[in-house]
């Protein structure tokens, strides 16, 4: 029997990054997209391009897209010289909700009831992983192959090559985990094998005929007695399926890796949280259908939210590593112009711009600004705001309304019962509390069980300052280094140049009550605290200048609804993290459940060198249901969790109890590139728990 190669040529899509998305997505529309039509017509016998389904779809929609140039995408599509692949774009999975992963899966299967296709194989690439969650939503879509070609400097799972990857419902799908993009997949006793000719960040399909002739020839010479055939995923995905009794069976969360980058947005974030709380109010009252436009143009909007790019590169937008310090770094903001030596001595930041990018571009020169980066961002951020005009006007007010909350000032505490700190108050229920020196509730009781006590805190407040050694660390832990990933890891992964600032050094920081209030009715208590850090930290880390607790406690109901709003917090380049500590003590820590997408899950069953420490947690947040207690812990707002410790740049492994302490992360600037760099608006944040005590 003869054997096969099936070659997918595939280029990575990010929705900016190398540019502006607004540019990428017109350099899609106006080049690539006719390119690979031109191709396949050329060379129909060695080319198939394939793409996300997001960018057929959004093609076929766009109206400044003449019919003919549609008519002529469909053609491909009916030739077979372009194809989609079963999934919308690269997305941070753990960020969507169900609603909006099933949504992406439909565009696909739209597609391939319009063109009658039936697409069994996915694609996501550079995330380094995502969470089991998903599989039992691809197999319920019928895909039964996912593809994950992971960024070539990040670290690795210890995960087979190929597996078949096992949902608690006995859903299941073939993953393919490649070490970069794409590459030679072959394998001893199969007769079908696969090769990915994938240029990377959207460098879009071939140049030319003759470079899909010098790949088809290469391959021939590379592989002879094969026969070589351009394809898409899904006739190697079959191969794969036909295989899957012989593959390894993995049940075991993996996690992104990447995820701490969805933290670097909290504004972003939250409202999108808060529309999928909206959308699914809509849904359940009747006044929308899922069926509806509106809810596709709504949904397609929130899509761009979750896909994997979030701004600039900043190699090519900020290849500024001098300037940190707060007092610099708003000059440097302010005059917005990025030099550096190219001849003579080179300083520290000289020469990490000379590694990490071409100093003497004129190409890149227009795009070294402080403005243009802000707007990378900003441009992101839109989407939000996209997707309500997407809506109807009576929809649009109630956004408005919700999002209006979020900017409810901090006003001055009116007189009331003052709050004494650290007195233990006897509440109604059996409840006992105290709140601690920083404003956080440092003792809980209820029922004889101690739910928080010292060591613990609930709505403990903290700063999280990183130095040179935190990243040393963590590249360390965490990157695949070499001659090829080097000049961009160590930009990307890192913060080049505060190695010169030793002023920059790791500190953990902590408010102290200035003043708080507590107002008990009934079975209802009321506690606001105000919390203040020291001048000099504002002053040197940009610190928010008002900060508040509220705690909202139902003794009979066993809740409390907690609130927390900074004002006041100016940008820092500095990297930093903000903490909220949320921890309820148990008597079985390592029995508490999370939820990702509808789908709960051990956050102690996750394979090693997957993300271990932070997570991206649906509504629900974490469960727990022991012989002592039935307890809930949910962040409404922000979303990342540490499990046992706050666990920025740690990849240690290590699985800490949670009794340690749970930490949602606020906010947090650690990436070096694609993610904002700083953040500086005021910010509501709302979390909770539910207790019921045995």
């Amino acid at each position: 029997m003869t054997k096969k190669m099936y070659v997918v040529y595939k280029t990575h899509l990010d929705i900016g990054f190398t540019d502006l998305a607004k540019n990428v997505i017109d350099n899609y529309v106006n080049d690539f997209i006719p390119r690979a039509v031109q191709l396949g017509k050329e060379r129909s016998d060695k080319f198939v391009w394939t793409t996300g389904s997001w960018l057929i779809d959004y093609y076929l929609k766009l109206s400044t897209v003449t019919e003919n140039q549609k008519e002529d995408l469909r053609e491909a599509i009916r030739l077979g010289t372009i194809k989609w692949h079963g999934l919308s774009t690269t997305t941070h999975c753990e960020l969507m909700d169900e609603k909006l992963f099933n949504y992406s899966l439909t565009l696909s299967q739209n597609l391939d009831k319009t063109f009658d296709k039936q697409t069994i194989a996915a694609k996501l690439t550079d995330i380094p992983g995502h969470t089991i969650a998903i599989v039992p939503l691809m197999a319920k879509a019928g895909l039964k192959y996912l593809h994950i070609g992971v960024n070539a400097s990040t670290s690795l799972p210890d995960i087979p090559e190929m597996f078949v990857w096992r949902g608690k419902d006995g859903s299941e799908i073939i993953v393919h985990y490649a070490k970069d993009y794409g590459a030679a997949f072959t394998r001893e006793g199969w007769d079908e094998m696969l090769y990915f000719s994938h240029s990377h960040d959207n460098q879009g399909p071939p140049a030319s005929t003759q470079e899909i002739d010098e790949v088809i020839n290469q391959l021939t010479y590379d592989y002879p007695g094969v026969e070589i055939v351009p394809s898409s995923l899904d006739d190697f995905a079959a191969y794969a399926w036909s295989k899957k009794e012989t593959l390894p069976v993995v049940t075991e969360e993996i996690g992104d890796t990447w995820i701490y980058g969805v933290g670097t947005d909290p504004k972003k974030v939250g409202e999108l949280r808060q529309l999928y709380q909206l959308r699914d109010q809509w849904l359940v009252s009747g006044e929308l259908t899922i069926d509806s436009p509106e809810y596709a143009a709504f949904s397609d909007q929130l899509l761009m939210v979750v896909e994997h790019t979030w701004g600039g590169n900043g190699n090519v937008f900020l290849p500024d590593y001098r300037n940190y310090l707060i007092e610099d770094f708003k000059e440097a903001r302010k005059k917005d112009r990025i030099e550096f030596k190219s001849t003579g001595y080179l300083d520290f930041a000289d020469r990490l711009a000379l590694i990490a990018t071409d100093i003497h571009s004129e190409e890149m020169r227009p795009k070294r600004s402080y403005r243009l980066l802000e707007s990378s961002w900003e441009e992101q951020r839109e989407y939000i705001h996209q997707a309500v005009q997407c809506l109807s006007a009576k929809r649009q007010a109630a956004v408005a309304a919700v999002f209006a909350e979020n900017s409810q000032a901090i006003v001055p505490l009116t007189q009331s019962k003052m709050l004494q700190v650290g007195y233990i108050y006897q509440l109604p229920n059996g409840v006992e509390l105290s709140i601690g020196t920083n404003g956080s509730i440092n003792y809980l009781k209820v029922k004889e069980r101690e739910l928080v006590k010292e060591g613990n805190e609930f709505g403990g407040l903290s700063y999280e300052r990183f130095d040179e050694g935190d990243y040393q660390q963590f590249m360390n832990q965490y990157c695949r280094l070499s001659r090829y990933t080097a000049t961009w890891a160590l930009v990307d992964y890192n913060k080049g140049g505060i190695e010169a600032y030793p002023s920059i050094y790791h500190e953990i920081i902590k408010p102290i009550v200035e003043a708080g209030t507590i107002q008990i009715t009934g079975n209802q208590v009321e506690i606001t605290v105000d919390v203040i850090y020291r001048d000099f930290d504002v002053k040197n880390w940009g610190l928010p200048q008002k900060n508040r607790l509220v705690y909202q406690i139902d003794t009979s109901e066993g809740k409390i609804q907690g609130t927390y709003r900074w004002e006041g917090k100016q940008a820092n380049r500095m990297p930093e993290g903000y903490w909220l500590e949320t921890s309820l003590r148990v008597n079985n820590p390592y029995h508490w459940k999370i939820n990702k997408i509808n789908y709960e899950l051990s956050p102690y069953s996750v394979v090693n060198r997957g993300n271990r420490n932070l997570h991206s947690l649906s509504s629900e947040g974490l469960t727990y249901q022991g012989a002592d207690a039935l307890l809930q812990i949910t962040s409404e707002t922000a979303p990342l969790v540490s499990m046992g410790r706050r666990g920025l740049l740690k990849f240690d492994q290590a699985q800490t109890s949670l009794n340690e302490g749970i930490f949602v992360n606020l906010y947090n600037n650690t990436w070096g590139t694609n993610f904002p760099d700083w953040f500086e608006d005021d910010m509501t944040f709302k979390f909770g728990a539910s207790f019921e005590v045995y």
